[in-house]
């Protein structure tokens, strides 16, 4: 009988090594996503979540936002801080200068000038105000763009100031509906602007003919057509340096199987795409890759129509809702990251238990293949219950080469730099109530042990629970004397794949990921 391998906490890049030539300045020509992931629509229709690796070596740390103390979990050598206070913070972009810009559903646009890269703006300016509920911002020759629900303003500021003293209607959207958000990004090398326009509700066809869709046009609005259809709420947005391809993900369907019914809160998966001149993604005839939406009357469709739709590169755990997308283009981060994805999903409503707002790093290859997706900063969402103290939107990266990531529910701004040097409470600080060991696995009795100390005592509960959130294993919930507890993880009859280590004792939580390869 062939035994599981057990992987903790390091994360080894396997299967995901890649020859990287220093890209072009400038791609003559965006590389044509469907061209790169032609080996989509070579799959068989599957909803199988894209395989989640060990996360980096996360260690446990603290950060004050709005006076209280928070835990959260980071790569060993990062660090985050709060950046700055925004209310309601949603899109974030850098402007030729080095300066972050924040659109806020108050209506208001924001400067934040960090000249000397301290870590902190040296003042807040408000560009502009009575915007309703800008989400989209972004440089476009320089010049400065913002979306709001119904239109794109290009936002006219003289040259000596950051304030805008009018604002020029580029394209006007459908407005309302469930999907506000109108994010948008810009090719500086075809000169050419793609508008995510969200569909108006879950799973209609209200205003099929202008939702659900990505636009292509030119910086003045102009020869708008219509580049990729059929795609539910594209939020986050971003070229690939490499290839200069557009990549997406998207916020999929709610309810598809019926309130209630436990096939709902895993699917339909959250999906990352290379975005293809052209084509359609199925909603809201099909989800993930070729699924059928089993709603009357979409599952009376032909299955010759479903295998026309294009497939997404990487699906992630259903109702996590995905928004912000980044390629990370700087060097200041450790070799592994250069090139990689970073995201933010602000966690759901809809799913027991809720999916959490976490930030997550993808890598994959340049045409989609061998994704992976890992946790980069979580915490946000301590336990199952639901209760959050932040839910992240968008991901930057600075002039300072560090990530810049917007939080509408802490009303924040982050940064999150690399130092090599891990600072904060980490998992052996002495201030923790219990401290946990390194595994050792023990194939040949197909289990893993982990030793829990505790320095006083406390209750401690511990459990298992698979890449869906559901409890596989309750490993421990009693009340113990201070001193050294073994704990013993089970790992016959478990299915290869990825599980999460769950212990909590004194008001503090540990989670760590624990793969089985058979």
């Amino acid at each position: 009988m062939k035994h599981a391998f057990l992987f903790f906490g390091i994360f080894v890049l396997a299967g995901c090594t890649r020859n990287v030539a220093t890209p072009p300045a400038v791609h003559a020509q965006p590389a044509n996503g469907c061209a790169l992931a032609a080996w989509v629509m070579q799959q068989k229709p599957h909803t199988t979540r894209t395989l989640e690796a060990p996360p980096p070596d996360l260690r446990d740390t603290v950060i004050m936002v709005n006076g209280a103390q928070h835990k959260i979990s980071i790569p060993a050598g990062f660090t985050m801080t709060v950046f700055a206070n925004i209310p309601s913070c949603r899109g974030l972009t850098l402007s030729p200068d080095g300066v972050v810009y924040a659109t806020s559903y108050n209506g208001n646009v924001y400067a934040l000038p960090d000249h000397g890269h301290r870590g902190v703006p040296d003042s807040i300016l408000t560009v502009e105000t009575g915007l309703g509920d800008p989400s989209g911002i972004g440089f476009v020759n320089g010049e400065l763009y913002v979306s709001n629900n119904a239109a794109l303003y290009h936002l006219v500021t003289p040259a000596n100031s950051r304030v805008a003293t009018s604002k020029l209607l580029i394209a006007s959207f459908s407005p309302g509906g469930s999907h506000t958000t109108r994010n948008f990004v810009f090719d500086t090398a075809n000169q050419k602007l793609y508008v995510a326009v969200g569909s108006y509700g879950n799973m209609d066809t209200t205003d099929f003919a202008h939702r659900a869709r990505i636009y292509e046009m030119n910086p003045d609005g102009s020869d708008t057509v219509t580049y990729a259809s059929g795609i539910r709420n594209a939020e986050g947005l971003d070229f690939d340096p490499r290839t200069g391809a557009l990549w997406a993900n998207c916020n999929g369907m709610d309810n598809i199987f019926g309130a209630g019914d436990p096939r709902t809160n895993d699917n339909p998966s959250e999906c990352i795409y290379l975005i293809c001149k052209g084509a359609n993604y199925g909603w809201p005839w099909c989800y993930g890759f070729q699924m059928r939406n089993p709603t009357p009357p979409w599952a009376n469709l032909d299955t010759n129509i479903v295998k026309t739709f294009d497939g997404p590169v990487a699906e992630v755990l259903a109702h996590s809702a995905p928004l912000g997308l980044h390629f990370y283009r700087g060097t200041k981060f450790p070799a592994p990251y250069h090139d990689a994805i970073f995201q933010c999903y602000h966690g759901s409503w809809d799913r027991t238990p809720p999916a959490p707002p976490r930030i997550t790093v993808m890598f994959a290859d340049t045409d989609g293949k061998n994704a992976r997706v890992t946790d980069f900063v979580n915490g946000f969402q301590p336990d199952s219950s639901g209760n959050r103290w932040g839910r992240v939107v968008q991901i930057i990266e600075g002039a300072d080469s560090c990530l810049y990531v917007s939080d509408d529910d802490a009303g924040v701004i982050y940064r999150i730099a690399y130092t090599g040097v891990e600072s904060g409470v980490s998992e052996t600080s002495e201030a923790r109530v219990f401290q946990i060991s390194d595994p050792v696995p023990n194939p040949s009795r197909n289990e893993l042990e982990v030793q829990i100390t505790l320095s006083t005592p406390a209750p401690v509960q511990a459990e298992l629970y698979d890449v869906l959130g559901n409890e596989v294993q309750s490993l421990i919930d009693s009340d113990l004397p201070s001193g050294n507890y073994p704990l013993i993880i089970s790992t016959q009859g478990l299915a290869a794949g990825t599980y999460t280590l769950r212990v909590s004792s004194g008001g503090e939580v540990v989670s760590r990921r624990v793969v089985i390869e058979r």
